[in-house]
């Protein structure tokens, strides 16, 4: 059964109810946005345009964590992400992994809602 939004955010609380990065002194909001979808270059995945809002959505509520990986949509997730946070760096925090050879993963990946 799907929670709606005021159970989640008495679960979580709001993306800006910061918290501690470990011993970082990083603070971020209590959910990290995965760009995973940002882009098109899968074949799947949202255009800048669209990726763009749902950004500026989590951005204007106050969240200020962001995930992707050089992988994410053959990179695009990240360069559409350099793009959105430009001017806004020193605000955000930016978890990212590596993969040398992306492509090597594609079999394995799968992009199914009801799974």
């Amino acid at each position: 059964m799907a929670q709606d939004s005021t159970d989640i955010k008495e679960t979580i609380g709001a993306l800006d109810d910061y918290v501690l990065l470990g011993r970082s002194g990083l603070r971020i909001s209590p959910l990290c946005l995965g760009a995973l979808t940002f882009g098109e270059k899968f074949g799947l995945g949202s255009n800048y345009e669209e990726s763009k809002k749902v950004f500026d959505y989590y951005y204007e509520k106050g969240g200020n964590f962001f995930d992707t990986a050089n992988a994410y949509n053959f990179g695009e997730s990240e360069e559409f992400l350099g793009e959105y946070i430009a001017d806004k760096r020193s605000q955000v925090v930016i978890a990212t992994k590596y993969t040398e050879n992306p492509t090597a993963l594609m079999p394995t990946v799968r992009f199914n809602p009801n799974a």
